[in-house]
C-alpha cells in the first residue's frame, strides 16, 4: 500500500486564451489547492504543464507516481492539452500509477480506452445543476448506494447498458449515462462530477480519494 507521504501527484491544466491578444496559458483552478489541503494534507503536487508528448521527462525529472486529469475544455478543443494527457495516462498505465480523472479528466481516460464522449442529449440534465447517481458497483464498500452530485458537463459517456471496452462503470444517472468509471486494476478511476467545487468536500468523495491514492 502506497502511503499518503510517498505520493507525489501532478494535476493537468486546461488551456485558456488571454483577454485581448494571443496567448494560450495553462490554468488551475483554485479549489484544487484548498481540496487537496482538506483531502490530502500530506500528499505532495505540482500543477503539470501542457508540452504535449516532452511531459514523460518532467514526470521522471519530477519523481511523480500518481496524477489528477482536472476539468476544462473540451477533448479535441485543445490538442496540446489533449496530447499531454494522453502521455501521462500512457505514462501511468505502464508503470501502474493511478489517476484520478474529474469530468475531462474522466471523458479523457474513456477517450483513452475508445469510449469517447458525444454531446449529451439532454445537456439540462448535466450543465450546471444537481443530480443523483446511483453506485452500482460498490467496490468501496461505501454504506449507501445514492448519492447527490454536482454536475457541469455537456460531453456525456456512453450508458450503463452499452458501456464497453476495459473499463468499468460503477456510478450511473437517472437517465442511464455513465458518472464513474474503473480499470480492472483499480489504477484508473474517473467521476463526471468537481469534488473539489464542494466546500466542505462530501464525505463520499474525501472516501473515495483518500482510499483510491493509498492503494
Amino acid at each position: 500500500m502506497r502511503g499518503s507521504t510517498d505520493l507525489r501527484l501532478g494535476l493537468s491544466m486546461r488551456v485558456v486564451e488571454a483577454t485581448g491578444y494571443v496567448e494560450p496559458r495553462d490554468a488551475l483552478a483554485q479549489d484544487w489547492s484548498v481540496f487537496l489541503k482538506r483531502v490530502l494534507p500530506n500528499v505532495h503536487w505540482i500543477p503539470v504543464p501542457n508540452i504535449g508528448k516532452d511531459v514523460s521527462e518532467l514526470i521522471e525529472y519530477w519523481g511523480l507516481n500518481g496524477f489528477i486529469l482536472t476539468g476544462g475544455n473540451n477533448i479535441y478543443d485543445a490538442p496540446i492539452r489533449d496530447e499531454t494527457e494522453l502521455t501521462m495516462l500512457e505514462y501511468a498505465t505502464r508503470n501502474t500509477l493511478p489517476v484520478l480523472g474529474v469530468c475531462r479528466g474522466m471523458q479523457m481516460i474513456c477517450h483513452y480506452y475508445n469510449q469517447s464522449p458525444l454531446p449529451c442529449q439532454n445537456p439540462h440534465n448535466h450543465v450546471a445543476t444537481i443530480h443523483r447517481v446511483h453506485l452500482t458497483d460498490n467496490f468501496l464498500q461505501w454504506d449507501e448506494d445514492e448519492l447527490t452530485v454536482n454536475s457541469f458537463h455537456e460531453q456525456c459517456v456512453g450508458t450503463g447498458d452499452h458501456f464497453r471496452g476495459e473499463l468499468k462503470s460503477f456510478a450511473i444517472a437517472d437517465d442511464g449515462l455513465v458518472e464513474g468509471v474503473i480499470n480492472a486494476e483499480k489504477t484508473l478511476l474517473g467521476i463526471m462530477w468537481h469534488p473539489e467545487r464542494e466546500n466542505p468536500a462530501s464525505d463520499f468523495d474525501e472516501y473515495l480519494i483518500r482510499t483510491f491514492f493509498s492503494r
